[in-house]
């Protein structure tokens, strides 16, 4: 024993980067192919893991996806240049770019579609992913009012609707979305909202 009284640790270290492959197995997955098409054992096959290693590390399916889910929390959060416009474009553009990697739209298409079966996967999405995005976009709307670039009587929340639902309706209408479409949808939205 140690001098803590604590036994050393045996065998080998936990190797992370299998653990990643995993979480990104299981948001493929359930992208691709929705809660019923999630398997432990797809997962160990589609992340070239063992099934033993998937297992050893979650012990049941809802285990795995609360781990999947909570490794997909909003992984850039753009520095304030403390102009509304840059900020919004920078948060949109991180939005959007996270959804392209992630495969999120199929992921939420999938959810809404399960539902209510989904219910449970969806309040994780929302809490690790959605809600905090955005609080992103509703703090660069804030702020924004009290520097008076914007005027003082806006709904922050319903704002933040209108910036973050453009990037939903346009990619569900199918509509194109070029290198400028983030600065387009910030400027259409600022237009009713400055001062």
């Amino acid at each position: 024993m140690s001098s803590e009284g604590q036994r050393p640790r045996r065998g080998r270290a936990r190797d992370h980067s299998k653990d990643r492959a995993v979480l990104e197995a299981t948001i493929k997955l359930l992208a691709s192919d929705g809660l019923a098409g999630l398997s432990m054992d797809r997962v160990a096959a589609v992340s070239g893991v063992s099934k033993v290693t998937v297992y050893t590390r979650w012990g049941t399916k809802n285990e795995l996806i609360g781990a999947a889910l909570a490794h997909l929390q909003v992984d850039h959060v753009p520095e304030s240049t403390g102009r509304v416009r840059d900020d919004l474009v920078a948060h949109l553009r991180a939005m959007r770019q996270q959804y392209c990697e992630s495969g999120g739209m199929a992921l939420l298409g999938n959810c809404l579609a399960d539902e209510p079966s989904s219910g449970e996967l969806l309040r994780r999405i929302r809490e690790s992913t959605l809600l905090p995005r955005r609080a992103h976009f509703a703090e660069v709307f804030r702020a924004g009012v009290e520097r008076g670039e914007l005027r003082a009587d806006i709904n922050v929340e319903r704002a933040a609707s209108l910036v973050i639902g453009a990037l939903y309706a346009d990619h569900v209408a199918g509509r194109p979305m070029g290198p400028d479409w983030e600065e387009s949808v910030v400027d259409d939205l600022l237009r009713g909202f400055g001062v």
